[in-house]
């Protein structure tokens, strides 16, 4: 059996993102979890999701201010 080598750099960064978006998005299976989050910190958990709702705050002030001022 092959070890698998953890993402580092790009990689890491690549996989703490498409981690959180699944998370958020609620599709995510429990395996897949498993299998994807092991080698993640919960600071770049954590951070990565506060961007995303940042953005995601961001993009609804920025259509609801668009809309009003129509």
């Amino acid at each position: 059996m092959a070890l698998r080598d953890t993402p580092t750099g790009k990689g890491q960064r690549f996989s703490t993102i498409r981690t959180v978006a699944w998370a958020l998005l609620g599709v995510r299976g429990h395996k897949p979890h498993e299998h994807d989050a092991a080698p993640l910190s919960p600071l770049q958990i954590l951070i990565t999701a506060l961007v995303f709702m940042l953005i995601f705050v961001l993009v609804l002030v920025s259509v609801a201010i668009y809309i009003s001022r129509q």
